[in-house]
């Protein structure tokens, strides 16, 4: 899944594609970085669309996201997703997370889940 940040930091709307390809999507989730970085965020539908509701802003917030910047989101298990930042040359952002091992919002794990 692709999605083109747009100036929306509270929340991330879900291409309804993705959502009709993979079905329900779980109310929890974990979104993984390429900086051993894991989040944990909620999901909310409103009618016929999905969002990544609480957990975004932060998330936002903490890898620094900027208007030109794209996501790729890849479905690891039922509940997991990683994610890769792009910028707007198309160059990978490999950052760490301002909050990079605060477990109240960014997990590290040892073993994966």
């Amino acid at each position: 899944m692709c999605i083109f940040f747009r100036p929306t930091f509270s929340r991330l709307r879900i291409p309804q594609d993705f959502v009709r390809w993979f079905g329900e999507i779980p109310s929890n989730i974990i979104v993984k970085t390429n900086s051993s970085c894991n989040w944990r965020m909620t999901t909310v539908r409103e009618g016929d669309d999905a969002y990544i509701d609480h957990g975004w802003a932060g998330f936002t917030v903490a890898h620094q996201l900027q208007v030109g910047q794209f996501l790729i989101f890849k479905k690891v298990s039922s509940f997991e997703y990683s994610v890769v930042i792009f910028d707007q040359t198309f160059t990978e952002v490999m950052t760490r997370c301002l909050y990079h091992g605060d477990v109240t919002r960014c997990v590290v794990f040892e073993n994966h889940v």
